[in-house]
């Protein structure tokens, strides 16, 4: 198993470092670098979150979101 992670972190920078290069190549202008920067990183989270086991409604990991108090009517 760690020698798939250790495969997937060399491609994931080697990939990074090519992507680099070429924006230094190319020189986009400065809006679309943060627009493809903001993309990155939105796929990074939600590729993060997709292979998480963490839930927050999950009473487990501490941090759940407390029930809604109610107003009992007697």
């Amino acid at each position: 198993m760690s020698s798939r992670l250790l495969v997937r972190v060399a491609v994931s920078v080697a990939a990074g470092v090519a992507v680099l290069a070429a924006l230094i190549v190319v020189q986009p202008p400065a809006w679309i670098v943060l627009l493809l920067g903001s993309m990155a990183l939105a796929g990074l989270y939600i590729y993060a979150r997709m292979n998480s086991r963490y839930d927050p409604l999950d009473p487990r990991f501490g941090s759940c979101i407390p029930p809604l108090p109610r107003d009992r009517i007697l």
